[in-house]
């Protein structure tokens, strides 16, 4: 009986060490799921809070652009009724100079 004691202590011990090698795999591979979800969600927050970045830069940029179209329009607008007084101006030239000379004359 000694000797079957001593059989099941043995038996005891390696299914005790057993349990205690698989207990530490599954241990380590529950943290290396925990580390990836960690990783995983880290790379879409970080992905989504640069998108959301970009977006708003893009959205100030055209803003920015849309306020200097309009300058841009006041400009070309101021531009092209001066040149149309100085056409005019220039067309009008000798009919002016002509009243003139009439009203110098009488």
């Amino acid at each position: 009986m000694v000797t079957t004691e001593k059989a099941n202590k043995a038996m005891e011990r390696l299914a005790e060490t057993t349990r205690d090698s698989y207990q530490t795999v599954v241990d380590h591979t529950v943290g290396l799921q925990e580390r990836n979800v960690r990783f995983a969600q880290g790379m879409v927050d970080g992905t989504i809070r640069e998108l959301r970045h970009q977006a708003e830069s893009n959205r100030s940029v055209v803003g920015e652009l849309f306020e200097r179209a309009e300058d841009q329009r006041d400009a070309y607008r101021t531009l092209v009724e001066q040149s149309l007084d100085a056409y005019m101006d220039l067309a009008s030239a000798p009919f002016t100079y002509y009243k003139e000379g009439l009203e110098a004359s009488r």
